[in-house]
């Protein structure tokens, strides 16, 4: 059996250049138990850089320990405090997605010294146990970075894919760990099958639904060598390439034969079905998994493909963008006086129905499915959806894709007629009927308030007017975009 060879780089400099930076800002947590958490957590990192730095074990048994703890509480912070205070938002993900590659790391140390013993002293239940750690922690990388969409550290897939050509030639694919579920094959299945899901496209409380879905449904996934493949719908996983697996009819360079498998999730679809139907509709959180197993049907099916050519900006061209329904509303209103967070972004490309942008968003809350006004210098404003996105790292720049919902907006206030008397009007924003984008005028509003023909007062300078909904355009996890009609009186 081969030692096994691992890239064992980490490199935690950039989380610790961006806590740096967070500290010269003098912006903190306004809660106090959200200090201390990210207080510890920076100690703990600036810790393990130093014992990097200095050559020394990363991880002492304390230090794993508080790792642990504080890996959950800093993602449920992130999500927390990402629409209040995006800035610490993004700091508590970074420090998340540091000990979480720490703890890959120390895994992978185990393991490599594992690798190594033989003879008397050698014991494959120890190897196994450590193929598991390294499976199980890699995976909560991969979710970290989910959640930050964040790019992954250099080497991560290609040591995936050697871990999982070791436990194969140790012959352990159907081992169980101690103190683990599943399988290591099985986990090595999850894995893939999380990287292949756009979870880019997600907001984050999909992404944690599709984690759930994952573990419970990646052991039903076939891994087969794609030379014997029966049916070559599938996703091509090399062996020798530090990538994710791509889908089967989207072009890639061939790699060998011998080290190309193919990952099958049709059973994988069929336990979600099976869930999906025995799961009964009593909740949001069921509905919402439901909507998700439709959505990844279609898309590990037949993965998304581009509607529109798009066009490359020769010029380095920019634009202003706000994001959430209150910093656009506050933008829109001339007389506001508050000045909403307002960040400067190149144009990459744009085609019919959007714009790929990058630039840095340090202090925005920018998500999958959140509301954005853009700016271009001689042009109408227009208001769009963020449909994807992707971090380069901590200090560098966010790529994001736009999707245009309508041009012109006006900020206004509406209120649903059938509600409390007291209940005053919520900020909301008014897209005029176009002949291109909607035939009718289109309500954007917090939460998801529309029924048919439900009516609305807007409130606007010249007067209230009554409206009533006639279509739901478009939901996002935040918003919905509904068609309006005005009311006769």
């Amino acid at each position: 059996m081969n030692v096994l060879t691992l890239v064992m780089a980490i490199d935690l400099a950039e989380a610790v250049e961006f806590a740096d930076l967070m500290r010269a800002s003098g912006e903190h947590a306004r809660e106090q138990g959200a200090r201390q958490t990210l207080a510890a957590a920076e100690t703990l990192l600036r810790e393990l850089h130093a014992a990097l730095t200095g050559n020394r074990t990363p991880l002492q048994p304390d230090q794993r320990a508080q790792a642990d703890s504080l890996l959950p509480t800093l993602l449920e912070l992130a999500r927390r405090l990402d629409a209040s205070q995006p800035q610490q938002a993004l700091f508590a993900m970074v420090l998340a997605q540091a000990l979480a590659a720490s703890l890959l790391h120390q895994a992978k140390q185990v393991l490599q010294q594992e690798a190594a013993r033989s003879g008397f002293f050698s014991s494959n239940k120890s190897k196994i146990d450590a193929c598991a750690d390294c499976l199980a922690c890699a995976i909560e990388v991969l979710r970290s970075h989910a959640l930050g969409y964040s790019n992954l550290p250099h080497g991560f897939w290609q040591d995936c894919h050697r871990l999982y050509r070791y436990l194969l030639d140790g012959g352990w694919e159907n081992k169980i760990a101690a103190g683990k579920h599943d399988t290591l094959g099985a986990l090595y299945r999850q894995l893939l099958l999380l990287g292949v899901a756009a979870s880019n496209r997600l907001d984050p409380v999909r992404i944690e639904c599709l984690v759930q879905l994952v573990r419970e449904g990646g052991k039903h996934a076939l891994l087969l060598p794609l030379a014997s493949a029966v049916d070559a719908n599938g996703f091509i996983v090399d062996l020798e390439r530090d990538a994710a697996p791509r889908h089967s009819s989207i072009r890639g360079k061939p790699g060998p034969e011998h080290a190309q498998l193919l990952l099958g999730v049709h059973r994988v679809l069929q336990s979600w079905e099976e869930k999906s139907q025995t799961t009964p509709q009593l909740d949001a959180a069921a509905q919402l998994e439901q909507q998700l197993i439709l959505k990844l049907r279609q898309e590990l099916v037949y993965p998304p493909q581009r509607r529109y050519l798009r066009l490359h900006s020769k010029n380095e061209e920019f634009v202003q963008l706000h994001a959430t329904l209150d910093h656009c509303w506050q933008a829109l209103q001339a007389a506001s006086d508050n000045t909403p967070p307002v960040a400067h972004m190149q144009v990459c490309n744009m085609s019919a129905s959007g714009y790929l942008l990058r630039g840095q968003l340090p202090t925005m809350p920018l998500r999958s499915g959140e509301l954005v006004l853009i700016r271009r210098p001689g042009r109408d404003p227009f208001l769009g959806v963020v449909r994807w996105i992707n971090r380069q790292s901590p200090c560098g720049d966010t790529e994001c894709g736009i999707e245009i919902v309508g041009k012109n907006p006006e900020a206004i206030q509406v209120k649903p007629v059938v509600t409390h008397a007291t209940e005053p009007a919520q900020n909301a924003i008014r897209l005029a009927a176009n002949a291109r984008l909607n035939p009718q005028d289109v309500l954007v509003m917090y939460g998801k308030p529309y029924q048919a023909l439900r009516q609305f007062e807007i409130h606007q300078p010249q007067g209230v007017l009554p409206v009533k909904a006639t279509r739901l355009l478009l939901q996002t996890a935040y918003y919905q975009l509904i068609n309006v009609r005005a009311e006769r009186h």
